[in-house]
């Protein structure tokens, strides 16, 4: 059976990860991969459904509340709904990674790297009839690369070394950086730092943009109505028809209408799957997914481009005793991605070797500093000053070596991961006290609680650069740390420059690098959204990071 194991293993982690569209056939062999991992079974259709058929509703259950809908939100639930509304001036292919034409038909590079011209394609509207021209464009891009603090709109993290955009005329747009950037082509595919949406949208201020109701995009679906924060409703763009290049077909979406619904109980999303209540629902828990498969419907398990589910350390306490690197690299050693895997996990899920996820283009091999060694962990706590106490528990200048993590409410399998965590760290003389805050609380505690020393969560997107936007101490600043590490940010501003793939790998291993000896990332998993799909669904497909692009889906009889 472990032969088998593997066998599956090395299957669902294999390159297949990178194509994100399901065919009744393709349905097939991710069910099968799965059945030979587990014992599940699959009823997916073997045969060929016929041609699309246009029309109906698809009900979409995603476990976590939608919160407010700005732009720039990239709550999993949120992001499943908004890549279907707002597009972007290039799609890049999430099986190739390369970069096609969408609203831009064309776009040229300067020798320099300094300026981005693209030139848009005509006949694009938003959903309010407005057509697409230079001027939209800039407005979108200057709020995200600069802000716009009279509106409450702060500068988008992804945009760096932004200097500006001009327009020569309707159809031209040149975005200009203060500095080279290798990874800004990719950004301006990012769902959530580079979609385009309508004036209307862009002129409100921030709590305007933040109600989805006003959101005015040129895709392939609009806005017909919002549930507080459990449910949206989006019907079908009739008159569109600018699908970007690699799309399945042209015209509008198949789908009438998409009804989104937040259902927080895994075993309700697994049931409406089978019952035909819903025809997708995200996140499937590890423990559900030969339930799904034996049901008769079919797993699809993404691996996430971007950066490792980590706990980041937040160093922004100078009594903390994470501020010793002897602690942080303890609870390194102490942590074993392998038995975490095997516990909770399933083969869906990648064990980490590196800051990003498998799949990531110029990912370092970091798998070094990720080794479980038990014995190393309780012997840096003995340098370091930490003693057992009477209950196993170190302790030092009569404080306990104990920290409070909070389940983070974003992904399905937080809690029994670190469930498994806290056994692990209590063998080396540390405790774990978990809280499973709701994700208001979670957010508020996030910005005010003196105890906040880990994150649980990760950035998604297909560059590697993702590492500056976290780290960089200008950027997310994720550390918190009251010393930055200068260090840290001159490599992460290096990396921007390098444009030779050698040079830039190389580039980004010394940044992982610096990450892990300073143990400032303790990676749990790969990231992974596991959707799972009524076998009666045809041609569904994501984008590079996993948020579901619905123009292709179709529903057979």
């Amino acid at each position: 059976m472990n032969a088998i194991h593997e066998k599956g293993r090395a299957l669902l982690l294999a390159k297949r990860f990178r194509r994100t569209a399901v065919s009744s056939v393709s349905a097939v062999v991710v069910a099968a991969s799965l059945a030979a991992c587990g014992g599940g079974a699959s009823s997916a259709p073997a045969t060929d459904a016929g041609p699309p058929v246009s029309g109906g509703t698809l009900t979409f259950y995603d476990p976590v509340e939608y919160a407010a809908w700005k732009p720039t939100n990239s709550l999993w639930s949120n992001s499943q709904v908004t890549n279907n509304l707002g597009e972007r001036l290039i799609w890049q292919d999430p099986e190739t990674g390369e970069y096609r034409p969408w609203l831009a038909e064309s776009y040229q590079v300067s020798d320099d790297h300094l300026a981005y011209t693209f030139t848009l394609r005509e006949g694009v509207t938003f959903s309010d009839g407005t057509p697409l021209n230079s001027e939209i464009v800039k407005l979108n891009f200057d709020q995200h690369g600069t802000g716009d603090p009279a509106r409450g709109i702060t500068q988008d993290p992804f945009w760096t070394d932004y200097a500006g955009t001009e327009t020569p005329d309707d159809r031209t747009v040149v975005v200009r950086l203060s500095k080279p950037n290798a990874g800004f082509i990719q950004i301006l595919s990012n769902y959530r730092a580079s979609s385009i949406l309508g004036k209307s949208t862009i002129e409100r201020d921030l709590n305007g943009q933040s109600d989805l109701r006003n959101w005015v995009g040129t895709g392939p679906f609009v806005v017909e109505s919002v549930d507080g924060t459990t449910g949206v409703t989006l019907k079908r763009r009739e008159d569109y028809n600018w699908a970007p290049e690699g799309a399945g077909h042209t015209g509008p979406a198949y789908l009438e209408r998409v009804v989104f619904k937040t259902v927080p109980e895994a075993g309700t999303r697994v049931g409406a799957l089978q019952s035909g209540e819903a025809q997708i629902a995200r996140n499937i828990a590890p423990y559900d997914e030969e339930t799904v498969t034996a049901g008769g419907g079919v797993l699809l398990p993404i691996a996430v481009q971007g950066e490792v589910n980590d706990l980041t350390l937040r160093l922004f306490d100078p009594q903390s005793p994470t501020q010793d690197k002897k602690v942080r690299l303890a609870l390194q050693a102490a942590t074993d991605r392998q038995a975490i895997n095997e516990a909770v996990l399933s083969p869906n899920y990648g064990v980490p070797s590196s800051a990003l996820v498998a799949g990531t283009p110029l990912r370092g091999d970091s798998g070094s500093y990720l080794e479980y060694d038990l014995d190393k962990a309780k012997s840096l706590l003995d340098e370091a000053g930490w003693n057992p106490g009477s209950d196993g528990i170190r302790e030092k200048d009569g404080k306990r070596l104990s920290f409070a993590i909070r389940v983070a409410p974003y992904y399905q399998v937080s809690q029994p991961v670190l469930e498994v965590l806290q056994s692990q760290w209590k063998e080396a003389g540390i405790e774990i006290v978990i809280t499973s805050p709701s994700l208001t609380e979670y957010e508020s505690q996030l910005a005010s609680a003196p105890d906040f020393y880990f994150t649980q969560g990760q950035t998604s997107t297909a560059e590697p650069s993702v590492l500056r936007t976290s780290y960089g101490t200008d950027r997310q600043n994720v550390t918190k740390n009251v010393a930055p590490d200068r260090t840290l940010d001159e490599l992460l501003a290096a990396q921007s420059s390098a444009f030779d793939p050698a040079e830039r790998k190389n580039a980004i291993q010394a940044i992982e690098d610096r990450i892990f000896s300073e143990g400032y990332s303790i990676p749990l998993y790969d990231e992974t959204q596991v959707f799972g799909l009524a076998p009666n669904i045809h041609g569904f497909t994501t984008e590079s990071t996993a948020r579901s692009w619905l123009y292709d889906t179709w529903i057979s009889e």
